[in-house]
């Protein structure tokens, strides 16, 4: 039987989208069940799974619905951007934190986004990428929640562990991450302010989620920049970008086949909706040779190149 929801008001709505690879949803709601100190909050889980792979997802949420303040809403299986506006649009909070169904955080997750919460800004959370992911799937797979719940506190160095003597668990920050953070700390320049809302462990006011519209669901099912295009209007509403490292996921990365095809199909929607310069020159970021240093310059180029003759 689940636990009541609290019966304060709730701070936070975590909303978690699922489509297959229950293993992975399995350690998410394994570290969600862990948090300590956080406000009153409930987990809305969107189940946008195909009918066949149901009763796989049921066993996965009797496991957990035992220990956390649980929700499971129908997703209108249209793709990512469709599943969290069903999460966002069932939640009873003022806050809605966006977790993706394969991302291990540590047990002050939810306290560092309360903390961090305050009117005019939207949040991120630090994220890595675990490159040995389906390994330590494969290790967790019939481990009890404790066991899980330690590999996450090890993974998040929220506990003492073996993250960096082991190669096995050494994580890596991606091209997008290293941008958002460099810029934010003034490594580089801020060429995209509205860069940095990331679907995988992003929080925002559901009332500026609801007034700039939510996701964009005509992205659809294809893979990418559903998140990113959300941020520019939430800038473009006046909310600005705040990072919250302690509020820290990890990503277990796993491969797409077709994941550039999706992801250039996209991005030209993203440039078409949004053509500035910061979301034309995306490519030498989020390409497969993408890195921070060759986005700043091409967005610089971009933006000369954008500039009427004669003009400085």
């Amino acid at each position: 039987m689940s636990p009541p929801l609290p019966s304060a008001p709730i701070t936070l709505a975590v909303v978690v989208p699922t489509r297959g690879d229950h293993e992975r949803l399995r350690v998410t709601l394994a570290c969600l069940a862990a948090q300590t100190g956080a406000p009153a909050h409930e987990v809305i889980v969107v189940d946008d799974n195909a009918p066949e792979d149901r009763p796989a997802l049921a066993g996965v949420l009797a496991e957990a619905d035992d220990r956390l303040p649980l929700r499971v809403v129908p997703g209108p299986g249209r793709g990512r951007a469709a599943a969290r506006n069903a999460g966002a649009g069932a939640a009873d909070a003022a806050w809605v934190v966006f977790l993706d169904a394969d991302v291990v955080v540590g047990p002050r997750f939810l306290r560092a986004y309360a903390d961090a919460a305050r009117p005019g800004v939207f949040l991120h959370g630090r994220m890595r990428e675990l490159p040995t992911a389906a390994r330590l799937l494969t290790a967790l797979k019939d481990a009890p929640r404790p066991e899980i719940q330690r590999t996450a506190a090890e993974l998040t160095g929220s506990a003492p562990g073996a993250r960096d003597r082991d190669p096995l668990r050494r994580t890596m920050a991606n091209a997008l991450e290293r941008a958002v953070e460099a810029m934010d700390a003034g490594t580089l320049p801020d060429v995209a302010a509205w860069l940095g809302f990331v679907g995988a462990n992003s929080a925002v006011p559901r009332e500026a989620w609801r007034s700039v519209g939510g996701f964009d669901e005509e992205f659809g099912r294809s893979w990418g920049c559903e998140d990113i295009e959300f941020g520019v209007r939430l800038h473009t509403a006046g909310l600005t970008r705040s990072l919250v490292p302690e509020a820290y996921g990890v990503h277990l990365s796993h491969t797409r086949p077709d994941r550039w095809h999706q992801h250039g199909r996209n991005m030209e929607r993203f440039a078409a909706l949004h053509p500035l310069p910061a979301v034309r020159a995306l490519t030498a970021l989020l390409g497969p040779d993408g890195t921070p240093e060759r986005y700043v310059a091409s967005v610089q180029a971009e933006t000369a190149r954008s500039r009427p003759t004669g003009t400085r």
